[in-house]
């Protein structure tokens, strides 16, 4: 037993593994250190890495999959909250081993295995590629430490797709060279519930892909090879279904999804975007929040160097050959100064070179083929015109910064960016010395990489730190409030914009930072004249809005600040939870504005006619509406009115016995007359109404929800569950079966060949 652990630890894919492990792991040693086993970094680190996967745990073993997250925003589908985030990750299952707030203990030892796994899997990819698999170790290195795995440190699950893309690749070589189709669909149904954004980018890569590795003159044995792939793909998403249909209802509906601008609109860009890209295919990375040239922050995921060798060996490839991955490296390279051709990775949605990591691996293999069968001539003349192409871009750019071109400072740090310059030029010299020598050691050149590696990424992280805005004790102190938080009554929410308290805390507020808020969120944002893609509308910039949806307790730090609900203890002293005026949840409503009518009002005036009259679109009216609730006209809505007057009429108002978990909302009315009932919880159509188990319409109103309820007293009743699953679950049901009736078949020999 321990021969073989020992013959399975030697095998060249496990060496990548601990050899990026112990990268990775000196990187983050001193950080973990410092923070005494809190890691934190910065940014969306900070603000979404680490509570949503917080949130998430918490979401699932309160309501499962199909339930209602009330910590994202003012609440949102568990599923379509968090499959972009990290419901597929196997890493976040990992991490459901121990408790959710232990989460910022573990991440960083989860992000070490993030980068070792990279280097196994895109291993196990190059080593297909080479004569000598350890020059495969070299490539696994290059791509897991790529500039677009270290720029996008602050975007934890970006990693996941890094680790598992290769796996599809070699899914595909596999299917091609062994006819092994199983193990095909099996790593399009592992990479598609992985992550469905990353997904399709992978699909368009591996059309392309597949046209330049197998794309052959016999058209028609090629389209039907090609339709076996696509069965096989199709095979792969419809057991991933139950992920995959719901989350595409979702973003069919998300103002984010992109859309095409038009072909000569999309054939070119601006200056400052080809320098940017230029500045990043051959500079290692700036971090986002922190970039030497072109642009001061940018949150994108513009990085791609190679460590040490850069675009050298990448470069001397494409002299030297010209094979189908020469032609892949040309077009992706072209690719990504075309918008047309960059975008149509996700569907033009703004891509950001989020596929960038597909072209790293490439690179990678490239380079390393390179270096096991090196060309003097072809390194020779790839170094000179990578170093002639870094001293054009720093003459252009000094050009452009002495002109002050477009009124900006094209180079904003310049000793940063003149040490990046210059390390890329010895790097470029240094893998010139190493790729002419007439025999090279794949050991030493591992070494210059490594350390090259753990420079880079150390760096960068540094760098990040230094541009986090609260600091770790500030962070850390938040924390730790939040993991005692409770509110006194939960038909009100934490007035508190920071993911970390209310996703920690599992309790709802108002947080604002996500990507994937429920779309009915944005409809009631647009109300106020606000759209951001990622940052949510401050709910306390106009009045009335905080009140309106029940923002009621705070966090202070000085309990002269107001009443004083509860204290915490933390490590920089006691923060305290105070309460202020706000309507409950649910409330009764006498009157509507139309939605014209309200848009035609002070953007300032808005929440109070909120408060006053629910909204409703013109559509949306019927006659019952009409006969049982006056309208108000926009001049009808008494401004002079106090907020505190409105929340004391609709506090009178409120439902009673409310509650709320992840499967939805129950209370009770007593109301003395048919009465109309407005909740401040976003609409969707994953909402079914109920009153005394009979089934009522729901209506919404400005992207929140509203039902009628009889004279009396009466139970009503939400429930949640995720619009498309169910579909989803029976199709991955039928495909799954599909699949394994098909393998079983394949392995007994009983299918031979497909026709």
């Amino acid at each position: 037993m321990m021969d073989r652990i020992k013959l399975f630890i030697k095998k060249d894919y496990m060496k990548s593994f601990f050899i990026c492990f112990i990268i990775a792991f000196l990187s983050f040693l001193p950080f973990v250190i410092k923070g005494e086993g809190f890691f934190v970094l910065t940014n969306d680190f900070n603000d979404q890495q680490i509570p949503f996967t917080i949130g998430l745990h918490n979401a699932l073993l309160d309501s499962g999959i199909s339930g209602f997250s009330w910590d994202i925003d003012l609440g949102t589908s568990t599923m379509d909250g968090f499959s972009f985030y990290e419901l597929g990750s196997p890493f976040f299952w990992l991490s459901m081993l121990f408790p959710a707030n232990a989460f910022p203990y573990i991440v960083a030892w989860l992000f070490m295995l993030k980068f070792s796994f990279a280097g196994l899997i895109s291993c196990l990819y190059l080593r297909r590629f080479v004569k000598d698999s350890k020059w495969a170790i070299v490539g696994s290195v290059l791509y897991a430490f790529s500039g677009f795995s270290l720029v996008n440190l602050v975007f934890y699950h970006f990693h996941d797709a890094i680790c598992f893309f290769p796996l599809l690749l070699i899914g595909l070589e596999r299917l091609k060279e062994k006819k092994d189709y199983p193990f095909f669909i099996f790593t399009v149904f592992l990479n598609c519930i992985i992550n469905y954004f990353f997904f399709v980018g992978e699909v368009v890569f591996l059309v392309i892909y597949y046209l330049c590795r197998f794309g052959r003159k016999d058209i028609k044995g090629m389209i039907i090879d090609a339709v076996k792939c696509i069965c096989c793909g199709v095979l792969g998403v419809g057991m991933a279904a139950f992920v995959f249909i719901p989350n595409i209802i979702f973003i069919s509906g998300n103002p984010r999804t992109g859309q095409f601008a038009g072909i000569l609109s999309m054939l070119k860009t601006s200056l400052t975007e080809y320098m940017y890209i230029l500045k990043t295919l051959l500079l290692p990375v700036d971090p986002m929040t922190s970039i030497s040239a072109v642009y001061t922050t940018r949150f994108s995921s513009h990085g791609f160097y190679l460590p040490l060798v850069g675009l050298v060996l990448v470069i001397a490839y494409v002299i030297r050959k010209r094979d189908w991955l020469s032609k892949l490296i040309v077009y992706l390279a072209v690719a990504s100064f075309i918008p047309l051709l960059s975008d149509l990775f996700y569907m033009y949605s703004a891509a950001q070179m989020r596929w960038w990591y597909m072209f790293t691996l490439m690179a990678a293999l490239a380079s390393v083929k390179m270096l096991e069968e090196p060309d003097e001539r072809a390194v020779r003349i790839g170094s000179d015109i990578y170093i002639a192409l870094i001293a054009a871009f720093v003459i252009v750019i000094n050009v452009l910064n002495r002109l002050s071109v477009q009124g900006v400072d094209w180079i904003s740090n310049p000793k940063r960016f003149y040490t990046y310059v210059v390390l890329t030029i010895v790097g470029a010299l240094v893998t010139r010395a190493i790729a002419t020598r007439q025999q090279i050691k794949w050991k030493n050149v591992l070494v210059n990489i490594g350390i090259f590696s753990l420079g880079l990424m150390f760096t960068t992280m540094f760098i990040y730190k230094t541009c986090d805005w609260m600091g770790l004790q500030g962070y850390k102190q938040r924390y730790q409030v939040a993991t005692q938080l409770e509110l006194p009554n939960n038909q009100y929410r934490l007035n508190d914009t920071m993911n970390l308290i209310s996703m920690t805390a599992h309790v709802a507020g108002f947080t604002n930072q996500s990507s994937t808020d429920t779309n009915s969120i944005r409809d009631f944002e647009a109300l106020f004249d606000y759209y951001a893609e990622v940052v949510g509308m401050p709910k306390n910039d106009v009045p009335g809005v905080a009140e309106l949806l029940a923002g009621r307790y705070y966090l202070a730090f000085n309990e002269a600040n107001g009443p004083v609900v509860a204290e915490y203890t933390t490590d920089l002293g006691p923060v305290y939870l105070m309460e202020r005026e706000a309507c409950p949840i649910g409330f009764a409503v006498d009157s509507y504005i139309t939605k014209d009518d309200l848009m035609s009002m002070d953007v300032n005036s808005r929440g109070i006619a909120l408060l006053d009259s629910a909204v409703l679109d013109e559509d949306s009216l019927t006659d019952e509406i009409k006969a049982d609730l006056p309208r108000n006209a926009a001049d009808d809505i008494d401004l002079d009115k106090s907020v505190s007057d409105y929340v004391m009429e609709h506090t009178y108002g409120s439902v009673l016995g409310f509650n709320k978990d992840g499967h939805g909302v129950s209370c009770v009315t007593g109301y003395d007359k048919d009465t109309y009932v407005y909740f401040s919880v976003p609409y969707d159509t994953g909402w079914t109404a109920y009153v005394d188990d009979s089934k009522t319409d729901i209506i919404e109103s400005g992207g929140m929800m509203m039902i009628k309820v009889p004279a009396g007293e009466h139970n009503v009743r939400f429930d949640y569950y995720t619009p498309g699953l169910k579909v989803g679950l029976a199709v991955s049901g039928i495909c799954i079966l599909i699949f394994l009736v098909f393998t079983f078949y394949r392995q007994n020999g009983k299918i031979t060949k497909i026709k």
